[in-house]
């Protein structure tokens, strides 16, 4: 069963949580992180950053649970999507499915994104299948891009385009 979630903009109120998350040795591997990050770094990151789109995920009792990500590339009109639930205990309520619905209405919707693409560990079975439920294209693999812990790791790339997305929700071309 999926969860309700909502997306409101990323601000400051959000920043602590998220940089404890980010200090987790968890997320740390997922997103390859070295060093510690502070709220200052992280407030730093965000202010360097004008063409991500960052989003606090909301369950339904109004507790910030995670964020999502689109780094915007206006020249290409494409946005590389990246998400977390950082809080465990809210993990497995189907926030993230919600999430990335949401985002990805933005993305196309109100970004006019033609093309959302991510990566995912070959080892992210659950959220492969999440990608591929919603649309995305696995279109390759790349060999050892990453070294986590000393080894190196593969990740997979995945796409979804605006036609695609618009034909699995029935939503005509405006």
């Amino acid at each position: 069963m999926t969860e309700a979630a909502i997306l409101q903009p990323y601000g400051p109120e959000h920043d602590a949580a998220t940089v404890r998350w980010l200090n987790s040795g968890e997320l740390r591997a997922t997103f390859g992180f070295h060093g510690a990050i502070s709220v200052e770094s992280h407030r730093r990151w965000i202010e360097a950053s004008p063409d991500t789109r960052i989003w606090a995920i909301v369950d339904s009792h109004g507790m910030h649970c995670g964020n999502t990500l689109l780094h915007v590339n206006a020249r290409h009109c494409s946005g590389y999507f990246q998400m977390y639930i950082g809080e465990p205990l809210t993990r497995g309520r189907g926030l993230g499915e919600a999430a990335l619905r949401l985002t990805l209405v933005q993305a196309f919707e109100r970004l006019s994104v033609h093309r959302v693409w991510l990566h995912t560990f070959a080892s992210n079975v659950a959220a492969e299948a999440l990608y591929h439920k919603h649309g995305f294209v696995l279109e390759g693999i790349e060999r050892d891009a990453l070294r986590v812990n000393g080894s190196f790791v593969s990740q997979n790339r995945w796409s979804l385009l605006v036609d695609e997305w618009r034909r699995l929700h029935e939503r005509p071309r405006s």
